[in-house]
């Protein structure tokens, strides 16, 4: 008998564990620090719920790349005369791209975390964004070009660090405000993930496929206790270090070689997330309203005026991710005609849904009553 072990099934197995073996010891902390939201304003939570989840996720994320990153073949599992033997190969590995995610999704976490306890203003959190995502430029992550279907390579020269600082922190901001539903950006973070492995699995990017499967067993992890009814939220510690990462690991294909990440992948992977947060800055520069001023206008908070439940509004929101995710696929030409069959079921599935649930209907949404926010 032998059976063989990659080593990112290795990174997202012991990330999913971490993670979930590790929210109940985060849940005390955040009770202990004050990091805990209380119902009332804009937020749909009818009671205090702790915050600071994005720690369990750092620590099952890192937890696992420290295991698996020296695995540089699959775990070897045989058994012959009645002795099991395990061949473990390890070499050390030398990737400074990896090194960078790391020291960059720690620095990151960070400030989310000193966000979710003391609050920060906006402006210094942009700053402190900015400068997180610069860390990883020393380490060699810059997009020195990009691919796309319709006009092949585009180079950047010099460019290419600010279009990286730019692109990260887009990524992190995105994955920041689509979390306002239990178990929304956890769930829209594994789907993400899950996208770039297989498109990293197609050109064998060892590295991007351990770094996304390790993200992703960390939100699935995380999911379980975030899920509805949660009891325990991500914070801004667990928001922008899912958006973080996934930015980073796709630079981390785009700067590899011509035949890397095309440009439309990432993008599409976190479809629901880009579309939420390009038209939640529209609406309130259209207003007249700073954009990051937070607001009830997201899209989950609109198909919950629309009368669905936190469960319908998720499940619904996955199913369209899983859609763009397809469609990511379908660009970069991953098992092409599979994808396209794919993708017309799960659009077929979205109309059939969206009609069951009155969400093509003409009439107004009814507004969701705010919960007066308790007094000090």
């Amino acid at each position: 008998m032998r059976m063989v072990v990659p080593s990112y099934v290795l990174a997202a197995v012991v990330a999913l564990l971490v993670s979930h073996a590790l929210v109940p010891m985060v849940r005390r902390l955040a009770r202990r620090v004050g990091a805990v939201d209380m119902p009332g304003g804009r937020r749909i939570n009818r009671r205090p719920i702790p915050r600071l989840g994005g720690l369990a996720m750092y620590a099952g994320f890192v937890g696992a790349l420290l295991l698996a990153i020296p695995l540089s073949r699959p775990i070897e599992v045989t058994r012959s005369s009645g002795l099991l033997v395990i061949k473990v190969p390890v070499v050390p590995s030398a990737d400074l791209a990896l090194l960078g995610i790391l020291v960059g999704g720690t620095l990151i976490t960070l400030v989310g975390a000193v966000d979710d306890v003391r609050g920060m203003r906006p402006g210094l959190k942009f700053l402190l964004q900015i400068l997180c995502a610069a860390v990883l430029i020393p380490f060699g992550l810059s997009t020195l070009f990009v691919t796309n279907p319709f006009s092949g390579i585009l180079y950047l020269g010099r460019l290419g660090t600010v279009v990286t600082i730019f692109w990260v922190v887009a990524f992190t901001n995105v994955m920041n405000f689509i979390d306002g539903v239990d178990g929304l950006a956890a769930g829209i973070g594994a789907i993400g993930s899950g996208v770039l492995f297989v498109a990293a699995s197609q050109r064998g990017d060892v590295p991007v496929m351990l770094m996304a499967m390790a993200l992703g067993g960390s939100c699935l992890g995380f999911l379980r206790h975030n899920f509805n009814p949660a009891r325990i939220f991500m914070g801004d510690s667990g928001s922008m270090f899912v958006g973080y990462v996934l930015g980073a690991i796709s630079v981390m294909g785009l700067y590899k070689s011509v035949a890397a990440i095309s440009l439309f992948v990432p993008i599409l992977a976190l479809g629901v997330p880009i579309l939420d947060a390009a038209y939640a800055i529209v609406r309130r520069y259209r207003s007249g309203q700073p954009i990051y001023l937070p607001d009830r206008g997201h899209l989950h908070h609109r198909l919950l005026d629309r009368g669905l439940t936190q469960r319908q509004t998720v499940l619904l929101l996955y199913l369209v991710s899983a859609f763009f995710g397809v469609g990511a696929l379908v660009v970069a030409g991953v098992n092409r005609t599979a994808s396209v069959i794919t993708l017309g079921i799960i659009a077929a599935i979205l109309y059939v849904g969206a009609r069951r649930m009155g969400l093509l209907d003409r009439r107004p949404a009814a507004r969701m009553p705010e919960t007066p926010a308790p007094r000090a």
